[in-house]
């Protein structure tokens, strides 16, 4: 059962959002770029506004804190999966994607089971996110050259945003073998 507190409509948009890669990944499989467009752009769309909401209307949530960024590490995941295996997206640049996050959501999952705290995205973490978006964009629309040298700016994105999350990751546990 879902606590009220977080039956919201936020929530809810993170948690469609999540289920947008299904129809994405069909689409992406039988090479309609055109319409996986129109429902990234849908879900950016729920993305801001899941998060506009939440601040507006004070809803900020546990379940939203986890529920937003599980989103986007879904949504990109299965993205570069699908277009890898459909459509050319360079092996490497998936694996490294893919390990990225799930790099942070192993790293989130022990700081929640040690210290019962949810860690939530932070600004490089959601840069990284749109640096990736934008390449994948490049990649849909055919802009080959473009994403070939786009690449350099997202591996620069995705250090950037792991070294952050590992500084996270460290500070917790120095903190807590500091109180021990």
């Amino acid at each position: 059962m879902i606590k009220k507190e977080n039956r919201t409509l936020s929530n809810l948009l993170s948690f469609i959002r999540i289920f947008f890669i299904i129809p994405a990944f069909f689409m992406i499989k039988e090479q309609r770029n055109d319409l996986v467009l129109w429902l990234a752009t849908v879900a950016m769309f729920t993305d801001w506004l899941d998060g506009f909401l939440a601040r507006r209307w004070n809803q900020i949530s546990d379940l939203g804190k986890i529920l937003d960024p599980l989103a986007d590490k879904v949504s990109v995941g299965g993205m570069v999966i699908a277009l890898y295996l459909y459509q050319g997206f360079p092996l490497w640049l998936t694996v490294v994607i893919v390990l990225r996050d799930i790099l942070i959501l192993i790293g989130a999952i022990f700081i929640y089971d040690k210290e019962k705290k949810i860690t939530p995205s932070n600004l490089p973490g959601k840069v990284s996110v749109a640096v990736i978006a934008f390449a994948i964009l490049l990649f849909l629309l055919g802009f080959r050259q473009g994403f070939d040298y786009f690449i350099y700016v997202v591996i620069v994105a995705l250090i950037v945003s792991l070294v952050m999350y590992a500084r996270v990751f460290i500070q917790l546990i120095r903190e807590k073998n500091d109180a021990a």
